[in-house]
């Protein structure tokens, strides 16, 4: 069976024969299933399917034939080495300075248009010529998707008037839909990590506002610190160690050092990024902290190079597979978007690694 049995509108119904066709599950030259068929594996009307190949049809995809299957010749896959559609990613962050997790969301993005014959220009507003261009011909697009928006560009944001736009990672003002990271579970997951293990004395590394205004990061301390007071430990304040400026991130050794009291005390940590998780692992270690023999460590993302430490980094990792395939899903379905929910919140997972230390296996070793 070449498409799945699942219900659809005709817009889903157009778009399954299309995945099939630009899969290669139908060869050129070939016959689509007759509509009996089709009306069954998709499990929609023989009107909706109509619909739905009349589209196809009017794009010069398929050749309806009267009393036989419609047909895809190779005429019909040449006019579709043009792109079908194209769509804008937009972001306002300068190139080295973006937030790597929305270039993995990105990526998983535009490998699933590229199946459907989607084009994704990938467009940086750092400038305000370039941004009054842009929003000047943004009707142009059949969609936008708003990826990283900084808060000196956050003026921006009432221009976007596209009637097809999303925003992927952190909801925006004006934007009808957001498909994201539930950070807040994150940081449950991170404390249930630690808790479980027999840590109870944890510390929490990030930035302040003043530094990062990135909403996440405080959804996952929320988590974290909530999931805690329920098992009955408390994060003291003086326990969340926030990098509050820009001197003091440049001079990251010297904020822990500055905090060591603290982190000797301290039997695990739980860092807000994985960038910033493994700067701690390599200071820690050069301070002779042993991970996870003195502290146990976790992360938050699931990034590449948490996979390339010495231990190897336990983490949260974000869904940005599942973040990129629904955003694509809603933006190329805009006739459907009220169905979707303004927020979308997809769990993240823990990934493990060795730098979580079991004092409850060990304790039950002795």
């Amino acid at each position: 069976m070449i498409l799945k049995n699942s219900k659809f509108k005709y817009s889903k119904a157009r778009e399954a024969i299309l995945d099939a066709i630009l899969s290669g599950n139908l060869e050129q030259d070939s016959n689509l299933p007759s509509e009996k068929t089709l009306c069954s594996q998709l499990g929609v009307s023989r009107i909706t399917l109509r619909a739905a190949l009349h589209e196809l049809e009017e794009a010069g995809i398929i050749i309806k034939r009267n009393g036989r299957p419609s047909r895809i010749d190779q005429a019909a896959l040449q006019k579709m080495r043009a792109p079908l559609r194209r769509i804008a990613w937009v972001g306002t962050s300068r190139f080295g300075r973006t937030n790597p997790i929305y270039f993995e969301i990105f990526r998983s993005f535009s490998e699933g248009a590229a199946l459907r014959n989607v084009k994704i220009d990938y467009i940086s507003l750092t400038l305000e010529a370039m941004a009054e261009n842009f929003f000047r011909r943004q009707n142009e697009y059949d969609g936008l998707v708003l990826g990283e928006v900084t808060p000196k560009s956050r003026h921006y944001l009432p221009l976007f008037t596209h009637e097809n736009r999303i925003c992927v990672d952190c909801p925006r003002p004006g934007i009808p839909h957001c498909v994201k990271t539930d950070s807040n579970l994150g940081g449950q997951l991170a404390a249930r990590a630690l808790i479980e293990s027999g840590h109870r004395r944890p510390v929490f590394l990030g930035f302040s506002d003043s530094i990062r205004t990135y909403e996440p990061f405080g959804e996952r301390l929320r988590g974290f610190k909530e999931t805690l007071e329920r098992a009955g430990i408390s994060l003291a304040p003086k326990n969340i160690l926030l990098l509050s400026s820009v001197k003091e991130e440049d001079h990251f050794p010297e904020f822990l050092k500055k905090n060591l009291p603290i982190l000797k005390k301290a039997d695990s940590l739980f860092a807000v990024s994985d960038t910033l998780a493994v700067s701690a692992m390599t200071e820690l270690q050069k301070m002779g902290f042993s991970i996870p023999g003195d502290i146990s460590l976790i992360g938050f993302d699931g990034m590449i190079l948490s996979r390339f430490v010495s231990p190897v980094l336990t983490t949260i990792r974000q869904p940005v597979e599942e973040i990129g395939k629904k955003a694509l899903e809603i933006i190329l379905n805009p006739a459907e978007s009220e169905s979707y929910p303004t927020v979308i919140q997809i769990p993240p997972v823990l990934l493990p690694g060795d730098s979580i230390r079991n004092r409850i296996q060990e304790d039950k070793q002795l």
